[in-house]
């Protein structure tokens, strides 16, 4: 039942896409309803989890077609190898940058303790 709620949760995601001429992609419209859905909720349906714990413990599958699509774009990587290497570089430079910075904000307003009962450190805000 829950496979069966996550494909019609895509399907009318890119149906709305498509009439609506938005182009994302439709499984990025799927997870921020359910995500939305969830935070209504507050908590995840038994018949979500269980349709997709399965899928989660194999999630690497799903990068294998991503991954064999890069040799149809390898003539554009070998042109410009270093551009690419840097740009990934540092956009999860930032990337961890700001996940961070946010991260330490949210633990100083939710007054988290650390592990052995000290509270964080102030210091960089």
């Amino acid at each position: 039942m829950g496979l069966f709620f996550l494909g019609v949760l895509f399907f009318a995601a890119k149906y709305l896409l498509l009439q609506l001429k938005i182009n994302i992609p439709p499984a990025l419209l799927g997870i921020a309803v359910l995500f939305c859905g969830m935070l209504l909720m507050k908590g995840i349906p038994k018949v979500i989890f269980n349709a997709a714990n399965p899928l989660l413990a194999h999630m690497s599958l799903f990068f294998i077609p991503a991954i064999i699509a890069i040799v149809n774009f390898i003539d554009l990587i070998a042109a410009f190898p270093l551009a690419l290497f840097f740009s990934i570089v540092v956009s999860t430079l930032i990337s961890l940058a700001i996940t961070g910075w946010i991260s330490q904000r949210l633990m100083n307003k939710l007054n988290v303790t650390h592990a052995n009962g000290d509270k964080p450190s102030s210091k960089g805000n």
